[in-house]
């Protein structure tokens, strides 16, 4: 029987179908050190939330044949040393696109309404507040969308139904898509900054995008933008953001995730009532658990049958 490593607690749908695909499950979460060390020795498969695969945990994993992410960004997954291993790496691509599409429009719209604003000014007894016209309509707006992947093809769909101008640019922008969902494209978001009334990122973390948001893009946006990060910390720089914010040139920003993870009660940025913050969830509703839990399961049992669906493989060049 095929043993699987689950490091952190998934929806208990994922479980039940590891269980009926007749493999042994072994739950991470509580384990000490040692047993936790035992478990990757004998693992088969690995599903994987934020834990850690390090080289040092795969060097024990002698019988690892796959490694499979509950999510799409693998950041925490040495994926070259799974590749040259040949290990694939397995994303649940389509599970969490909706449930992150609705969270960046979320920051969006709280932002361009001043939602905390007005909540705080209402309880405090200040009904004046209503005439102070703090809040925009995002219709007619533009939205600098970094990434057009899955969930920023899901971005561009609801702010396009909300009549914004969307302009989209990723390194592998599909024209026709874009096209079809009324979006502009470019080859370098940098020529546009000055024209964005929003800004958000739907990129994966690597050396080419870590810090590609810095001190220079945010003075370059048009003044009062809002800029949104439900990718990956460390993208955009957040000493850079904070001082953006400082000086009023950036109005407000929406942050699901962070360089570090837990972040601090004493970040300065969570200090500041124009910063809406989440615990890096987004993609964490009841429907995107379940479903990235399943589709986590699927790819394991799929792998451990000698195949792999090739829109879940992460690895790039990975040959099945």
């Amino acid at each position: 029987m095929k043993t699987v490593l689950v490091t952190e607690p998934i929806h208990a749908d994922g479980i039940a179908r590891l269980e009926a695909g007749g493999v042994r499950v072994v739950h991470g979460k509580g384990l000490s050190a040692d047993a936790l060390a035992a478990a990757v020795a004998e693992a088969d498969a690995i599903a994987v939330r934020t834990f850690a695969v390090s080289a040092d945990v795969l060097a024990r994993a002698n019988k690892l044949s796959v490694v499979a992410k509950h999510g799409v960004g693998c950041d925490n997954i040495d994926v070259a040393r799974c590749s040259a291993r040949r290990i694939p790496v397995l994303i649940t691509a389509e599970a969490n696109k909706v449930s992150v599409a609705e969270q960046t429009m979320m920051f969006i719209l709280a932002l361009a309404k001043a939602v905390t604003w007005y909540d705080t000014t209402v309880r405090q007894g200040d009904w004046s507040a209503r005439t102070s016209l703090r809040a925009f309509d995002v219709a007619g707006r533009t939205l600098l969308l970094i990434g057009f992947g899955r969930i920023g093809q899901e971005v561009a769909k609801r702010a396009r139904a909300f009549d914004m101008r969307v302009v989209v640019c990723d390194i592998a922008l599909n024209h026709a898509r874009a096209a079809a969902l009324g979006c502009e494209t470019t080859s370098d978001f940098r020529r546009h900054l000055g024209e964005a009334d929003v800004l958000t990122v739907h990129v994966p973390k690597t050396p080419l995008t870590a810090g590609m948001i810095g001190a220079a893009e945010f003075s370059a946006l048009k003044r009062g933008a809002i800029v949104i990060n439900c990718a990956r910390g460390g993208i955009m720089d957040e000493v850079a953001l904070a001082g953006a914010l400082d000086d009023g040139h950036v109005a407000g920003a929406g942050l699901d995730v962070f360089n570090i993870e837990p972040v601090s009660p004493e970040h300065p940025l969570l200090q500041r009532a124009n910063v809406l913050v989440s615990p890096h969830s987004a993609a964490s509703t009841q429907e995107g658990g379940r479903r990235m839990a399943i589709d986590t399961a699927e790819n394991i049992l799929t792998a451990l049958a000698g195949r792999v669906t090739s829109g879940n493989v992460f690895n790039p060049g990975y040959d099945s």
